[in-house]
């Protein structure tokens, strides 16, 4: 595989607004990132499991201190940005950010349920060229030891 063909192809779309972004989990980390992605230019999809918060994004009202209803809103009503439940639509980005949370188990560790279940999620519907990027807070090695394996078995690399 040719990768740097492969990279000058992402970079083509970034740079001509081409490229949809996706974010999964619409906490205080991914939902301020999906609307600004949103207001750079870019159309996202938004990724919930909380059918509430995916209904409240798209109707415009935030539920996260940092992120204005009226930007959340001026981004839904041009169509950049709409949230869904239905993981199936991850086949349509070509880039994801992974932003769910992790909370510290029992031991003090980060539980990564949430980011395997991601992961899982959109390795059924990677695709050549997507981008993939773990925003969770996490321990050192969870890309490697974790998120490539469960990527890999979708056949790409």
């Amino acid at each position: 595989m040719d990768y740097t063909k492969l990279s000058d192809i992402l970079s083509k779309k970034i740079t001509d607004r081409e490229i949809v972004a996706g974010v999964i989990g619409l906490g205080y980390v991914g939902l301020p990132l999906a609307v600004e992605t949103a207001k750079a230019g870019f159309k996202t999809i938004g990724f919930d499991v909380k059918k509430e918060k995916v209904d409240s994004v798209n109707q415009g009202h935030s539920y996260i201190g940092g992120v204005a209803d009226s930007d959340l809103k001026m981004v839904v009503e041009k169509d950049m940005f709409a949230a869904t439940t239905d993981f199936g639509e991850i086949g349509k980005v070509d880039f994801i950010a992974i932003c769910v949370p992790t909370p510290l188990d029992a031991h003090g560790r980060p539980d990564i349920g949430h980011v395997e279940s991601s992961v899982k999620s959109i390795a059924e519907h990677l695709h050549k060229g997507m981008m993939v990027v773990l925003e969770s807070t996490t321990y050192p090695g969870t890309t490697e030891e974790l998120v490539k394996p469960i990527l890999e078995s979708s056949g790409l690399k």
